[in-house]
């Protein structure tokens, strides 16, 4: 979130400490926009279908955390129903510990390295996508010429704009928007930088930010017509993302569907906090959510198949089992 309002800053360049992924995802995007020929969208397409790709294991490894702890909840219950008294909560806490080893279970994995993950791509993306002349198109030097270029530019686009005391956010992303109009003076002002070959390579990257006459280097606003279909789809694919994981859960696990109104209560509120923010960010970066929340449905719907709990569960049996009695052998061996 700070870096999406970072990014809005008069002449932000990013966030320091993820620059090294900026600079990593940069020279991954300009590679697939040359293998595409400049296919903006299908390379932001490819970029969150192999990030769920990799992220496939951690989900499955989720997915069967889940399982051992509905496996375990008939024991929980039990030690709970034990120890009812709050003057007792160490002997509860001490025996669910033992529990949780003799089982090899850890609840607290459940989740977290999947959620850094995301966050972490997720700035990444956000860095290809607000700061593309720095990052993919490889102008180095633009970081140290900030100021001067900002300097440069501000005064067209308060004409543009018709308004004398109009501030300029989305940095590089406004260049791009209005390159035309920018263009003498840029070249004029800092030729090294902005040559002719440089000059042909941001109109063409700028061209590809165009999907299906859609501005996706604009901020979505209700009075710019079309353009609002991308908040629309945002909320709309989030609300699908939830509904399907929610139902997936509510069959998997009857047992928890006591608890979901609460938690239904909190999914919604994602859905409605991106459709919020999309309406503070430019289109492309609603984009990439859109095409994220397809591919997690389709990532949940093929784990709940390939993996549903009471086989997971049946194996995980099996595999403490074999692992339980594999120990007792190596008990008697040493006695």
């Amino acid at each position: 979130m700070n870096t999406i309002l970072l990014a809005s800053s008069a002449i932000s360049n990013g966030v320091g400490i993820f620059k090294p992924l900026y600079w990593l995802f940069g020279i991954c995007m300009n590679f697939l926009l040359d293998v595409l020929g400049n296919q903006y969208f299908l390379a932001i397409i490819i970029f969150t279908v192999v990030t769920r790709i990799l992220l496939l294991p951690f989900n499955v490894r989720q997915q069967k955390t889940m399982a051992r702890t509905t496996r375990l909840q008939p024991k929980i219950q039990k030690i709970q129903k034990k120890y009812p008294d709050p003057r007792d909560r160490d002997k509860l806490n001490q025996e669910m510990q033992d529990l949780y080893a003799r089982e090899g279970h850890n609840p607290m994995q459940m989740g977290c390295g999947t959620m850094v993950f995301q966050m972490v791509f997720l700035m990444g993306i956000i860095g290809i996508i607000y700061y593309p002349l720095q990052y993919v198109l490889g102008i180095s030097d633009f970081n140290d010429n900030s100021q001067a270029i900002y300097d440069v530019i501000l005064p067209l686009y308060q004409n543009i704009v018709g308004d004398p005391d109009a501030k300029i956010t989305y940095f590089q992303l406004n260049i791009l928007e209005h390159f035309d109009a920018y263009k003498e003076a840029l070249v004029t002002n800092f030729p090294k930088m902005f040559t002719e070959a440089r000059c042909a390579e941001i109109s063409a990257y700028r061209e590809g930010m165009n999907l299906f006459g859609l501005d996706m280097t604009a901020v979505p606003h209700w009075k710019d017509g079309i353009i609002v279909i991308i908040p629309i789809l945002c909320l709309v694919t989030s609300l699908g993302s939830s509904l399907v994981s929610t139902l997936i859960q509510k069959k998997n696990n009857p047992a928890a569907s006591q608890q979901m109104g609460s938690m239904m209560m909190m999914m919604l509120m994602m859905p409605f906090f991106s459709f919020y923010i999309s309406f503070k960010v430019t289109a492309a970066v609603g984009f990439y959510w859109i095409i994220s929340n397809l591919v997690a449905i389709l990532q949940q719907i093929y784990i709940a198949k390939q993996y549903p709990p009471r086989k997971t569960q049946a194996k995980l049996m099996i595999e403490n089992t074999i692992e339980r009695r594999s120990r007792e052998e190596n008990i008697k061996k040493i006695k």
